[in-house]
């Protein structure tokens, strides 16, 4: 019965509480985080007996927050068992701008969640959702709601029901896989047994092009996410086809070919050479508008990075100096930034710069750090790294802060950002 009326209260919350909020402003791209919004996250109290799925939705929000980088994350030291009756000056007084509290139930099997999200400083609640989870579906919640506090108080999508797909596999045999945006649910998509290469995510986040020897030489594949997975072949010529890459409207592919950039509809058909050089030309990535393409290109003698028109004219070098390659960029067009990887030495660095060739700037050092791509928000980064002494899976805020490993095992690289669909 408590747990109805609980449910009933955050009913009628929704409706009275609609866009009444203020939002943080987030921090400059250009510079590092200065202040981190503090938020406090004790575990859920119970209603009945308790679970362990109860704490594990708490312990998800936590990560989530703790992993967009704009967050203090505690988990404080009291368990709120009374959502109206809180003692907010206590959480005030430990620096608390924000706090999560909630309620769980285990019944049939099934998890029921109802967590509001109050502002401590106005002590009211701003947001609040109740959730029933199946078996394997608690986190699934829990990203749910960390998705609308984020949108919530800083007034950015959240990313945290998106997935990211990557390479697995040595120098000789490697598969496409993919799991959550924080490493858990692993699944296995392909099953080659060749070199699989530079995944690329559809704009809707359901298909992803990747390139394959898995017939003779590299070609272009693509694979459908659901209603069911089904792969395809999209490219049968005699050439290298590889780097694919999704315009931001899905209506368009970007790919190289023997060292040259075309353009495609998604079925392959009637491909266009854009550039048309003697150079070496490849990994192209879209504008966030689709009006122009960054790439690759040996053509000033080091590999470097150019932008050009979608239709190969105006091409300008935008890296400055040394071997630049794996070019990413942002799909946010307020952010419009140019992730890269610059190769120093023995190592390789990731960075970012304006489409323009200005604001270069660091976002890692160290062993190598390559293969950056952008969440769909277009806020964050993935990338491969061997900080640890094997390649693995890492995340950062779009300013080089919050690297936060998300794979363990070795072996990862390519990886890339797939909306939640």
């Amino acid at each position: 019965m408590a747990f109805r009326i609980l449910l009933m209260s955050l009913s009628i919350f929704f409706t009275i509480t609609a866009g009444a909020w203020s939002q943080i402003k987030l921090p400059d791209v250009t510079g590092p985080i200065i202040q981190r919004i503090p938020i406090f996250i004790p575990d859920l109290s119970s209603i009945g007996s308790a679970d362990p799925r109860g704490r594990e939705f708490a312990e998800v929000l936590r990560n989530d927050l703790e992993n967009a980088a704009l967050f203090e994350v505690s988990a404080g030291s009291q368990i709120i068992g009374d959502v109206n009756n809180i003692s907010f000056q206590a959480f005030f007084d430990a620096g608390a701008d924000y706090l999560i509290a909630g309620q769980y139930q285990s019944s049939g099997g099934k998890m029921k969640y109802a967590v509001q999200l109050f502002n401590v400083r106005e002590e009211r609640p701003i947001l609040g959702r109740s959730y029933e989870a199946t078996p394997g579906k608690v986190r699934e919640a829990a990203h749910r709601f960390a998705d609308l506090v984020m949108k919530q108080i800083t007034g950015n999508d959240g990313f945290f029901t998106s997935r990211i797909a990557f390479v697995l596999g040595g120098s000789r045999s490697r598969n496409l896989f993919i799991m959550d945006y924080d490493g858990a649910n692993l699944n296995q998509l392909t099953r080659h047994g060749s070199l699989i290469m530079s995944p690329d995510c559809s704009p809707n986040g359901n298909e992803i092009i990747f390139n394959s020897d898995k017939v003779w030489d590299q070609d272009l594949y693509i694979m459908t996410l659901s209603p069911s997975v089904s792969e395809r072949r999209l490219t049968r010529a005699f050439k290298l086809e590889q780097t694919g890459a999704w315009s931001p409207s899905g209506n368009r592919i970007a790919y190289s070919a023997n060292g040259e950039i075309y353009v495609s509809d998604p079925s392959g058909k009637k491909p266009i050479n854009i550039t048309r050089s003697n150079s070496i030309d490849v990994s192209p990535t879209w504008s966030p508008d689709g009006s122009r393409i960054a790439f690759v290109s040996d053509r000033g003698g080091n590999p470097g990075i150019y932008v050009m028109s979608a239709s190969g004219s105006g091409v300008r070098k935008i890296s400055s100096g040394g071997y630049s390659t794996d070019p990413s960029w942002s799909p946010n067009p307020q952010v419009n930034k140019i992730a890269f990887v610059k190769v120093e030495g023995g190592g390789a660095s990731i960075f970012t710069v304006n489409p323009d060739g200005s604001g270069e700037q660091r976002l890692t050092s160290g062993s190598r750090n390559e293969n950056p791509g952008w969440s769909p928000d277009g806020h964050y980064i993935a990338f491969s790294s061997t900080r640890n002494a094997a390649k693995d899976i890492y995340i950062m805020y779009m300013s080089g802060e919050n690297q936060r490993r998300l794979s363990q095992g070795g072996g990862k690289s390519f990886p890339t950002w797939c909306r939640s669909q």
